[in-house]
């Protein structure tokens, strides 16, 4: 009861925090301009977040992120094979995963980028661009691909780290809970910094992104009951789901293999066979041509 009532006073919080946002950022579209030119250089006409340390960290950060959830997904594809042995269960890693193809996936990448057609700020008039600024959540035709609104790389830090400190949490001490919130806050906050610094996106684009994240992890979190499952995501758990999953791996592979040399093998004999047959048949005719 008092995870349902915590839940829910989350999602009411939340959900008055997103509102808020987008009344401000509607309101108030010259915050996006304003936040974006403290990291342009117009004598340089460039951004302070292209240079080869940032663009190095944000890689980093950005394929760090898409490992981690590939990972997730095949240790969850793995519990769902081995069943009934499995510790962890295949519900926390689809809490990980799931939220990061929900909202970095499917609502950024797959709707809000592809047809708000918002263009990015280095791209913009007022930072040396051709293209005209538009407010956040307006239609526009600036861009036709890959576009400004919302950020795809905020929404997929914060998809992924959300869900792990959520899943975290109940097996943490105070100074722990402390060290996770702080951890969670950096990698969050600097992927959206490094974004805006390099002239991609603007404040509204990462800070939405951020919120959606949270949103869909609320979602997942009633929708899986990761309450109830939360508290087996421990060490112990997960090493010996990995160490089960790596030897069931390995004897699906072998009987993989070995099917496939079997068909192999069935193939080339057919293959002789037939040759054979089609020899015999080609000298059979020979011969009666010659009797003729």
């Amino acid at each position: 009861m008092d995870h349902d009532i915590l839940h829910m006073r989350l999602t009411i919080w939340l959900t008055i925090a997103t509102l808020c946002a987008v009344i401000v950022f509607a309101a108030f579209p010259f915050l996006d301009l304003r936040i974006s030119s403290l990291f342009f250089n117009g004598q340089a006409g460039d951004w302070v977040g292209r240079s080869a340390d940032f663009m190095f960290w944000r890689d980093v950060l950005r394929h760090g992120g898409e490992v981690f959830a590939v990972v997730t997904f095949l240790i969850f594809l793995g519990n769902v094979l081995i069943g009934t042995t499995q510790r962890t269960g295949w519900r926390v890693w689809a809490f990980i995963w799931g939220n990061t193809l929900a909202c970095a996936g499917l609502l950024v990448n797959g709707i809000l980028k592809t047809w708000l057609g918002r263009a990015r700020p280095d791209g913009v008039i007022e930072f040396g661009g051709v293209q005209t600024f538009t407010p956040a959540f307006q239609l526009s035709n600036q861009c036709f691909k890959n576009c400004s609104f919302s950020s795809g790389e905020a929404a997929l830090i914060a998809s992924v780290v959300l869900p792990v400190c959520v899943l975290l949490w109940p097996q943490l001490s105070r100074s722990g809970k402390v060290v996770c919130t702080v951890i969670a806050a950096f990698l969050i906050i600097a992927t959206a910094a490094m974004r805006m610094a390099a002239g991609r996106h603007f404040l509204s684009d990462t800070t939405m992104s951020i919120l959606f994240a949270a949103l869909t992890s609320l979602i997942l979190y009633r929708v899986l009951a990761i309450g109830q499952h939360r508290h087996v995501l421990s060490v112990r758990p997960v090493i010996s789901d990995v160490s089960t999953i790596l030897k069931h791996s390995r004897i699906y592979a072998g009987r993989m293999l070995a099917t496939i040399v079997r068909k192999v093998l069935k193939a080339a004999t057919d293959m002789r066979m037939s040759a054979t047959r089609a020899r015999s048949t080609l000298s059979q005719r020979r011969s009666g041509m010659a009797a003729e």
